[in-house]
């Protein structure tokens, strides 16, 4: 019982937010969308509409996502203003402020990184899910082309306007950090590689719009620009009387254009929960480390690990052999500073040169503020220090 009230307050004071608040009314149209247009497809009797209305399912899921993103900043942003505001009762008043968003103690439990994973699970079932719906409008498609059943042009015009009117509002006007991090991080898929393509060929003839084409796509809007053309296609050459195959034909490149759009965001996404560490990344670990290394005091770096929590958050371990004679304190906070740019949560273990002796350092990056060293050296402002 008191699970369920924390998600509901939790939710309640997520709505309250006034971006979030411009979300539920996205959602609520584009609820209303989903139901219309697949109505109408099921009127139409065409899988390629309904290959095509199929985004709005994936709407749902994106809009769903960008409310645990925002669930989650609001989240962390609370904790850090109650570290400043309670450093030495953070635990506690983290259970009886009113402004606070709850999170059921069993989740903090079951899951030991507690929330931060939850936006790139959503993320990958988001994709996932879409692949698994490509692979249904496929066999649905077989189907109908051995049925040979009427196809009705007359709702295909009105029900791909409102899909790609509605997909458009939901990808550009709701506040979805996780998925801009994916599409800006990920792989090109096929169809933004053919299109950019395309678009360098145009640009060698008319230099004027290369400001226009050659930036990147949006993955997800290029996927409803190009359905948007198939569907158009298939309802004139239905008309024009080529039968079922054409209809047929259509819904299995929607299919084929929604496999290999998602695809990439969900390998990008399901490497970070297999944690390995992200491509883009591993340049600029390889430039710390070798800066590291030459450090006063440190003779070798080993065993080092760095794999992604989240979207933002990469967590590493390493040890660090330093001479004897060197401070291990310092030896510490000059390697943490080489890579506490890079790696939020890092843990480093320090042994002298005569290997008899061992500590271990955990750091947590607080959220604000430089890191200092004190007199103390197990007391670091804003850091666990575990010796």
């Amino acid at each position: 019982m008191a699970k369920s009230t924390s998600v509901l307050r939790s939710i309640f004071y997520l709505v309250q937010t006034s971006h979030s608040r411009s979300t539920v009314l996205i959602t609520i149209a584009t609820l209303i969308t989903c139901i219309m247009v697949f109505t109408m497809a099921g009127q139409a009797n065409s899988m390629a509409l309904q290959a095509y209305c199929s985004l709005c399912i994936f709407d749902l899921l994106f809009i769903g996502t960008a409310l645990i993103s925002a669930w989650i900043l609001e989240n962390n942003n609370t904790k850090v203003l109650k570290n400043v505001q309670y450093p030495n009762n953070f635990d506690s008043a983290s259970t009886t402020s009113a402004t606070s968003l709850f999170i059921p103690t069993q989740t903090i439990a079951t899951f030991s990184y507690g929330t931060a994973r939850f936006e790139v699970l959503a993320v990958f079932t988001s994709t996932m899910l879409s692949i698994l719906g490509a692979f249904f409008i496929l066999k649905e498609s077989i189907e109908k082309y051995l049925e040979d059943e009427t196809i009705h042009t007359e709702y295909i015009m009105l029900a791909s306007m409102s899909t790609l009117v509605i997909h458009m509002i939901v990808i550009y006007f709701v506040r979805n950090q996780a998925f801009d991090h994916v599409i800006a991080a990920s792989s090109s898929s096929w169809l933004q590689e053919h299109v950019s393509d395309m678009f360098q060929s145009v640009c060698h003839y008319i230099p004027g719009l290369s400001r226009l084409l050659l930036p990147r796509i949006n993955p997800l809007a290029l996927l409803c620009w190009c359905g948007l053309v198939i569907v158009f296609s298939d309802s004139f050459l239905i008309t024009m009387g080529y039968g079922n195959f054409v209809d047929t034909l259509s819904s299995v490149f929607m299919a084929f254009m929604t496999f290999g759009t998602m695809v990439p965001i969900a390998t990008y996404s399901g490497k970070i929960l297999l944690q390995t560490t992200p491509a883009h990344m591993i340049s600029q670990m390889d430039k710390c480390l070798h800066e590291a290394s030459r450090l006063d005091g440190v003779l070798e770096l080993r065993l080092e690990h760095f794999w992604a929590l989240s979207f933002r958050t990469l967590v590493g371990s390493l040890h660090v052999r330093c001479r004897r004679d060197a401070d291990e304190q310092l030896v510490l906070a000059h390697v943490w500073n080489k890579l506490a740019d890079v790696v939020q949560v890092l843990t480093i273990h320090i042994f002298k040169d005569d290997w008899l002796r061992r500590q271990t350092h955990a750091f947590i990056q607080p959220q604000i503020g430089n890191p200092t060293i004190p007199n103390n050296p197990s007391n670091y402002n804003g850091f666990v220090v575990v010796t």
